[in-house]
């Protein structure tokens, strides 16, 4: 864990010189410029009393009751001159965790144990400097700093301190970059010491990283209340229950969060009378870029912009609807323009506020010349200095646009910084408390929503818009109660924007690798440059996911385009009837499609140009196989679209926008036949959800930056505002049933390397969740998504043994060690 996390902070940690950290980060408390004097000559005075002649200790426990006695002196002087605010400092570890800091400076009252809602600056200490204990000071004070930071929601940034022998770093740990300085001798630069102390000692919460908008109101249950500012006046909310969370490995990112809400009376703690729980999503945003509220009523206005138009029958992107088969659609569609009915479609942002913007990155700062988190046994990074730093002579980057920063991590090379614009805080409040569409209990319900979701996406293109981040995660349902029917409610609106017929740069990969169109994959279109173009090399018989380096992708700039919606919704159903459904032949074939990676595999390109038909016959549930005629049927339609598209360069035309709508419409028609309530495949049970499900990526401004998650996955990332409900009747299929063998074609030559990894991720928050049920080493587990207060399992995580793909990994674990 701890190696994973360094990796990944290694991307977003740079450095800068001490006198730069004090000017760009450290607070800067109001005392005033006697009150500070006095302060200081009590440091120093403690200083020269406990650090003369250099630290000469035997012990690391001696270090850190030398710095406590100087910081108790600090203390004392501030409150004799009436200070009423201080920090503590104490020698202990993290309660109810088993990560250890060995001191921290901390606002706990005496009577209570310090945890990750009370430490302010945790601290590392080792006794001598050499490249080992610098490692692991730099590891242990990172991993204590993630887990604070994934555990108490008010933390905007951190500051902490490590020391290995006389030599002192000071770090600062945000959600839009990391940066340590350069080390000091703090038994002889007394004055940098003392001044580092009074300025985190007497720091407001505010500059010390706690956001002014949430409070702590319960120690115990963890229940927050979150201020939403608006011009009307603020609305405050406590937070009763944590429908989905991110765990992170790293600091830097999006870090959704979704609570169940309830507003409070004014300034009171007591809940509002008459008031309906409501949901709130808290997710942290590039400065200057647009919250998905904004998108939303930008995306609402152009769709009120179509419907005003008196011939908007005869529209371009309408033509795949002229036949009277599709009269009944049409009707429907007219129904959903009046009104503003279209947007039951949707997950409607009902308010929201932003937070002020993080600290910029000082211009001066630059990145390390190597690795500052390595393993302590890499050799390579022996040689690497500890005691100094030399700075780069290549500028840093520019923070650019939003899109400019959504290069996925795994894309970046090792030698360049990712972007690091700063964040602030968004606040969004939803009426509807949803579920995932993979959650849903029955085939279908799932095959209803997703009928519902062509909807959207026709509205959306008629419009002008494309979603770019269609995924299980964002295709949510809500039930109704009068009915009992699931609802479509089209979610996580943040990547949306016009269709861009003039952009002279390719979209960057958005969204969950298992769902990513192919094109956008490829980074080409299919037909621009020949019958299959650059995607002639996956359909060789090669081990490979990479792309052939020979065969460059043509120029021409790859965009994500209306095609590329309904694709992914493709990819999402046959993800679900594959991978949700009990059944071991189609868990297998689904493996060999759905792989975590940016990069599009053979098999996935397989099950797009070539017919899936008779596979799926072969390999879904018996009751399940009718759908194969209408899962073919859609493939067929968006490949032949595809390919027309590129053939003709008709992308961005009004013959371009017809072809979207033929495509559209021919959807419509296959999931309405799917939705067909009196179907035999329809009254097939899903599986309950696990926390490996699929996950954003976590993009570079991520994006991860959801889909993550992400909605660890659901992500980071990439985040969505969901209940996850219990399958009751999850394994009623199966009951009974004699075990089916696999067809000999789906048997994987080496389970091991054909299946890949079973599950997505959530953009950068990996999902370690296998590795420490198969070492069992006790360690925190970072990827929890779902957090419950009833104390037994939430809904939607993960039932005692293990996820699917753990129970299968170690199954063929045991059989490898039988052989």
């Amino acid at each position: 864990m701890r190696a994973e996390t360094g990796e990944l902070m290694n991307r977003e940690t740079l450095e800068c010189s001490t006198e730069v950290f004090f000017k760009s980060y450290l607070p800067q408390p109001q005392l005033s410029g006697d009150t500070r004097r006095a302060i200081r000559d009590a440091g120093f005075l403690s200083a020269r009393e406990h650090l003369q002649d250099g630290l000469l200790l035997g012990k690391e426990d001696e270090i850190a009751s030398s710095l406590k006695a100087i910081v108790a002196a600090v203390a004392k002087a501030g409150e004799d001159l009436g200070c009423e605010k201080c920090l503590r400092y104490t020698i202990s570890s993290i309660a109810g965790g088993n990560l250890k800091v060995n001191a921290s400076l901390n606002n706990a009252k005496r009577s209570h144990a310090l945890s990750s809602t009370n430490i302010v600056v945790a601290m590392e200490i080792k006794l001598v400097r050499n490249f080992e204990t610098v490692g692991q000071n730099r590891h242990q004070l990172v991993s204590t700093i993630v887990q604070i930071m994934n555990d108490d929601v008010r933390r905007m940034f951190m500051f902490g301190i490590t020391i290995e022998g006389t030599q002192m770093t000071l770090w600062y740990f945000s959600r839009s970059h990391s940066t340590k300085t350069e080390s000091f001798d703090f038994t002889k630069d007394w004055e940098t010491l003392v001044e580092v102390l009074i300025s985190l000692m007497f720091a407001e919460d505010r500059d010390l990283g706690f956001d002014p908008n949430i409070a702590l109101a319960s120690h115990t249950n963890h229940q927050y209340i979150y201020t939403v500012n608006r011009e009307s006046g603020p609305r405050r909310f406590l937070t009763t229950h944590s429908i989905f969370e991110t765990r992170a490995l790293s600091v830097a990112g999006r870090m959704t969060r979704v609570f169940r809400v309830v507003e409070l009376e004014g300034q009171t703690n007591e809940p509002k009378k008459g008031v309906k729980p409501m949901v709130l999503k808290d997710v942290s945003l590039d400065e200057g870029s647009e919250t998905e509220m904004d998108i939303q009523k930008k995306l609402f206005a152009d769709i009120e912009k179509f419907a005003e138009q008196p011939n908007w029958r005869e529209a371009p992107s309408l033509a795949g609807f002229a036949d009277e088969k599709y009269a009944g659609d049409m009707s429907a569609f007219a129904e959903l323009l009046q009104g503003e009915r279209y947007k039951d479609l949707f997950l409607v942002v009902r308010d929201g506020s932003t937070g002020e913007a993080s600290k910029p990155l000082p211009p001066s700062a630059w990145p390390p010349t190597s690795k500052l988190f390595y393993s302590v046994a890499d050799a390579s990074q022996a040689s690497a200095p500890v005691v100094s730093t030399q700075r780069l002579t290549v500028p840093l980057q520019a923070n650019t646009a939003r899109d400019r920063q959504l290069r996925p991590q795994s894309q970046i090379d090792p030698g360049i910084y990712r972007d690091h614009a700063s964040k602030r805080r968004s606040f969004l409040l939803f009426d509807d408390e949803c579920t995932r569409v993979y959650c849903l209990p029955k085939t279908r319900d799932v095959f209803a929503v997703l009928r519902d979701c062509i909807m959207a996406l026709r509205l959306m293109l008629c419009a002008g818009w494309v979603h770019r981040d269609i995924s299980c995660n964002n295709i949510m349902a809500a039930q109704d109660p009068q009915t009992g029917q699931w609802k479509l409610k089209l979610a996580d609106l943040e990547y949306s924007k016009k269709f861009n017929v003039n952009a002279s740069a390719s979209d960057p990969k958005i969204g969950t690798p298992f769902f990513m169109p192919s094109e956008i994959l490829q980074r080409v279109y299919f037909g621009y440059d020949g019958d299959l173009g650059s995607f002639d090399v996956f359909l060789s018989d090669t081990d490979s996911d990479e792309p052939n380096a020979a065969s460059p992708p043509p120029e021409e700039p790859v965009l994500h385009n209306y095609l590329h919606d309904l694709e992914a919704t493709y990819w999402t159903g046959l993800w679900i009837i594959t991978s949700r459904v009990n059944h071991e032949p189609s868990l297998t074939w689904g493996l060999k499609i759905f792989r975590d990676t940016l990069t599009l595999p053979p098999d996935r390109l397989k099950a797009f140009i070539k017919s899936v038909r008779h596979v799926l016959e072969e390999c879904l549930v018996e009751d399940l196989r009718g759908v194969a005629k209408s899962f073919e049927r859609i493939r067929k339609t968006l490949f032949a679209c595809a390919k027309e598209l590129g053939e003709k360069k008709e992308w961005t035309t009004d013959k371009g926008l017809k072809m979207y709508s033929t495509a559209n419409a021919r959807l419509t028609a296959a999931f309405a036949t799917l939705a067909n309530p009196t179907a035999a495949w329809g009254n097939i049970d899903l599986e309950q959800s696990t926390s490996s499900s699929p996950r954003c990526m976590e993009a570079v401004n991520e994006d991860s930056d959801k889909p993550q998650v992400i909605p660890s996955a659901v992500q980071e990332g990439k985040e969505s505002t969901v209940q996850q409900q219990p399958n009751k009747d999850a394994k009623k299929n199966t009951k009974g049933k004699k075990k089916e063998r696999l067809p000999k074609r789906l048997k994987p030559k080496n389970p091991d390397k054909e299946a890949g990894p079973a599950f997505g991720r959530k953009r950068t928050h990996r999902d370690a969740e296998e590795e420490y049920q198969d070492e069992g080493e006790g360690r925190p587990n970072h990827s929890k998504r779902v957090k419950s207060n009833s104390g037994g399992r939430a809904p939607g995580s993960a039932p005692s043994g293990g996820s699917t793909s753990a129970r299968r990994t170690r199954s063929a674990r045991k059989m490898k060690a039988r052989d």
